[in-house]
């Protein structure tokens, strides 16, 4: 396994986490339509990689990132191009037959397949409603992965408006609850933002209500040891059962981002200063190294920004500097934000957006939040609070 902390992960690279991949597969072959549903950094773009390079018998899937997109007859224009790039949609014969009905409108035909053109005049729903139709009478089945969702969300009901949003909504609704459709084709989507929180503030949770959700927790400690095993093939030095120990514990949220980046840290300050062994001082020099690679942190607080508005982004901003600089923070500290911030009827939905996009949780006290991982902690006291 080789360390790598920019894109996600394919191949031998992928740490597979086999209970949560034939979860992920007891959801689809059972007829569920999937959300995977996880903060940011901890592996959902890499196990859908993993399910598409690693197909189940009679299953094909498709995988396409919609982050870009912010009009919804472009977003189905773009899934059919992309259905109808694979070999199974190029063996049916009913959507061959769909395709010569819509010749005018095809503007490639190649060896990668057919391509519709960009045309306001067309509705891409009802063609691509008329595609999956078909595949109701083929033997495989058909699972379409859509990375980015939310954020195609957000960027439609930005630019359109939330009655926009809502329908972008209802109309996928729509094709997963179509009796033809839902015999043999699986929807997935995941996004690196709560899709649950945009649709709250939409008031359409009855829209998104038939997918069921697909978690993916940090690693145990047991796994997070294997992969520090795994990664460790790649470096020269060695860590002892001790260091590891102390590894996990300044890291505290095992997630394969954070993991990666110190062994990748470790690999350097041992390389640049010339070591010949690692302790628990080239361990801390190692973290407090990562923090310096601000691209490796910035996504945190550029996301705040684009997703709120200046008033808003203050109130959670300011949230996330008091946790940094105590350590926590008690919900009557927060309610007495949301008093100063005039946010007392919304103020939980804020807070439950940075603990689905992983910035902060509650778990040792139900009225008490902290980050996730003092390095997330550290990172946002040195280059945000101060």
């Amino acid at each position: 396994m080789k360390i790598q902390t920019g894109s996600p992960v394919r191949g031998d690279d992928f740490f597979k986490r086999n209970r949560l991949i034939e979860q992920a597969w007891e959801l689809i072959e059972t007829g569920n339509h999937v959300l995977i549903a996880a903060p940011r950094r901890v592996g959902k773009t890499s196990l859908m990689y993993y399910l598409l390079d690693n197909p189940r018998d009679h299953y094909n899937l498709i995988y396409y990132i919609t982050e870009s997109v912010n009009n919804e007859n472009e977003f189905f224009r773009r899934i059919i191009n992309r259905i109808l790039k694979t070999d199974f949609i190029k063996r049916s014969q009913k959507v061959l037959t769909f395709l010569k009905q819509h010749k005018p409108t095809i503007t490639k035909i190649g060896a990668d397949g057919v391509e519709f053109g960009v045309s306001e005049d067309h509705d891409y729903y009802e063609m691509l409603s008329t595609i999956l139709r078909s595949i109701s009478k083929e033997s495989d089945k058909l699972v379409v992965m859509i990375d980015e969702f939310p954020e195609t969300l957000e960027n439609i009901t930005k630019d359109n408006g939330e009655t926009t949003g809502r329908h972008f909504l209802q109309s996928n609704r729509e094709l997963r609850q179509d009796a033809y459709i839902s015999q043999n084709v699986r929807f997935v989507y995941t996004g690196s933002i709560g899709l649950e929180n945009i649709v709250s503030e939409l008031n359409a949770v009855n829209t998104i209500n038939d997918l069921s959700r697909l978690k993916i927790p940090p690693l145990s400690s047991d796994e997070a040891k294997l992969m520090i095993a795994l990664l460790m093939k790649n470096v020269r030095f060695e860590l002892s059962e001790k260091l590891v120990e102390y590894i996990l514990q300044e890291i505290e949220w095992l997630i394969p981002f954070y993991i990666q980046l110190v062994i990748e840290e470790l690999r350097n300050v041992y390389r640049d200063d010339g070591l010949s062994e690692v302790t628990k001082q080239t361990i801390d020099k190692a973290i407090h190294g990562m923090l310096e690679h601000r691209n490796h942190f910035e996504h945190w607080h550029t996301r705040l920004r684009t997703t709120f508005e200046s008033r808003d982004y203050n109130f959670v901003k300011e949230i996330l500097n008091l946790v940094s600089e105590n350590g926590h923070i008690h919900s009557n500290e927060i309610y007495n934000l949301a008093v100063k911030y005039e946010k007392t009827e919304t103020y939980k939905d804020y807070v439950g957006s940075l603990v689905y996009d992983g910035y902060i949780n509650n778990h040792d006290d139900p009225k008490v939040y902290r980050f996730n991982s003092p390095i997330l902690r550290m990172w946002w006291r040195q280059n945000v609070a101060n």
